[in-house]
């Protein structure tokens, strides 16, 4: 089920183009690799989707419905590259529940969403932790929690892998197929295509603000290789970080 559609999207800034006529969908229970080299457009097609920065034309609809900036703000979750910038409390509830204390919820309410966030993400164990001494995967995993809690149907993941060890990698990965598996559609961006591509629906490939590819991701090997993105001399089959 197309739960985001966008429609011949254009950003401008100082009259140069960044973005040029982006049109493309995403499903629930879809991930979609967004690919591209630096300065290609990749966040600041996250961040116009998402709202954080306006559209110079087209259009951005979600359940096929027109939606304007302040309501992608809250139908829309983004996180962020650095996680440790959206972790502000002192532990791992606290932080979870502060975006529902902003919808002005109540207090029951956010206890039950907060316990239920913690039982579907396995952070029970850590829930009274601080945040900022968890491992770079654990602190994703919060971010995500805490962003998802407020009960978006679109995600986008601002380069979800960068900076972590293997074992944050790991975890970061099985996180976002979590994702999938609650029905949740899924756009990320990451430098990293080899360790995430074989866990993706479809690929698109931005080039100089435009996309020049959009297929589904078993088929984009070649088209990766071709715009320069690295991709191991593997078959998709094989390209997994998961044991």
């Amino acid at each position: 089920m197309q739960v985001l559609e966008v429609r011949n999207l254009n950003k401008k800034i100082d009259n140069k183009e960044i973005l040029k006529n982006i049109s493309f969908s995403l499903n629930k229970g879809e991930i979609v690799f967004l690919a591209g080299l630096n300065g290609s457009g990749k966040s600041m097609l996250l961040k116009t989707i998402k709202g954080l920065e306006k559209e110079s034309g087209g259009e951005i609809l979600i359940n096929g419905e027109k939606a304007k900036a302040k309501e992608r703000m809250k139908k829309i979750a983004l996180v962020f590259q650095d996680s440790s910038l959206e972790l502000v409390r002192d532990s791992v509830k606290e932080d979870i529940a502060f975006g529902l204390e902003n919808m002005r919820l109540e207090k029951e309410e956010i206890i039950r969403k907060v316990n239920e966030t913690l039982r579907t993400f396995g952070l029970e164990k850590i829930k009274d932790e601080n945040p900022r001494v968890l491992s770079g995967g654990e602190k994703r995993k919060v971010a995500i929690a805490s962003v998802l809690a407020m009960g978006p149907d679109i995600i986008l993941l601002d380069e979800p892998l960068s900076s972590l060890d293997y074992p944050s990698t790991v975890l970061t990965i099985k996180t976002i197929i979590e994702l999938k598996e609650m029905n949740k559609a899924i756009l990320l961006v990451s430098h990293e295509a080899e360790k995430l591509i074989k866990h993706t629906d479809r690929t698109i490939i931005l080039k100089d603000g435009e996309i020049v590819a959009d297929k589904r991701s078993n088929d984009a090997l070649e088209d990766l290789r071709e715009n320069n993105i690295y991709i191991p001399p593997l078959k998709f089959e094989e390209m997994t970080w998961l044991s």
